[in-house]
C-alpha cells in the first residue's frame, strides 16, 4: 500500500499532467482560432498566446513550461507553413518560431526562483508583486528575442522595427500578461485549506 508521501506525490504529478495538458490545449486554441490575437490599431494584433507557457511554469515548474512553450512554438511553425503571409512566413524557421518559446519558460522559472527568495516564499502579497514583474519582464524578453531573430534571419524585417514594436505592441502584451498571471496566481495561492501549507510554503525549502 502506498504511504501518504507517495499518494501526495502522485496527486501532485497528476495535477501537473492535467494542468499542463489543459494549458497546452488552450495554447492550441488561442493559436489556431486566432482567439489569442487581439486586434489593435493599424492592423496590428496583441498576442496572449504566450501566457499559458508563463502560467505553466509558475504553477507546475520548468518541464511543464517547456512543454507548453514547445506547443506554442510548434503551433506558430505550423501556422506559418500553412497560413503564413508577409513576415509570418519566416516563422517556418524554428529559430524564430520555436526557440524563443522554449527560452521563455526558462526566464520565467529563474525569475520566479528569485522572487520567491526575495519574498521569503511565504509573503503572498510580495510574491504576487514578483509575479507581475516576472510576467512583464519575461514577456518583453520573449518579444525582443522573437523580433531579434526576425531581424537577423529575415531581410524584409529591418532591425529598426524592433524598438518600435517593443514600445507599442509588446508593452500591451506585457500588461495583459501581468493582469492575467497575477490574477491566476493570486487565486491559486489563496485557496489553500486552512491548516495546510500553501504552494508557496511547500516550496520555501527550495529557496532557503
Amino acid at each position: 500500500m502506498k504511504n501518504s508521501n507517495d499518494l501526495i506525490k502522485q496527486k501532485k504529478r497528476n495535477l501537473m499532467l492535467a494542468g499542463t495538458a489543459a494549458l497546452s490545449a488552450l495554447t492550441v486554441i488561442f493559436a489556431f482560432t486566432r482567439l489569442g490575437m487581439i486586434p489593435w490599431f493599424s492592423g496590428a494584433s496583441i498576442t496572449i498566446c504566450h501566457i499559458p507557457a508563463i502560467l505553466a511554469t509558475l504553477l507546475y515548474g520548468l518541464p511543464a513550461g517547456l512543454i507548453v512553450g514547445g506547443v506554442f512554438g510548434i503551433s506558430s511553425l505550423i501556422l506559418a507553413a500553412t497560413q503564413g503571409t508577409g513576415i509570418d512566413v519566416f516563422f517556418v524557421n524554428p529559430l524564430i518560431s520555436v526557440l524563443p518559446r522554449l527560452t521563455l519558460p526558462v526566464v520565467v522559472f529563474f525569475l520566479d526562483k528569485l522572487c520567491k527568495k526575495i519574498s521569503k516564499a511565504t509573503n503572498k502579497a510580495l510574491y504576487l508583486v514578483g509575479v507581475g514583474i516576472n510576467a512583464f519582464v519575461s514577456t518583453m524578453f520573449h518579444s525582443f528575442f522573437v523580433l531579434s531573430m526576425l531581424a537577423a534571419l529575415a531581410e524584409e524585417f529591418p532591425f529598426e522595427m524592433v524598438p518600435v514594436i517593443l514600445t507599442g505592441n509588446s508593452l500591451l502584451e506585457a500588461g495583459a500578461s501581468v493582469i492575467v498571471c497575477v490574477a491566476v496566481m493570486g487565486f491559486t495561492t489563496g485557496i489553500a485549506k486552512k491548516g495546510q501549507k500553501s504552494k508557496l510554503e511547500q516550496e520555501s525549502e527550495d529557496v532557503e
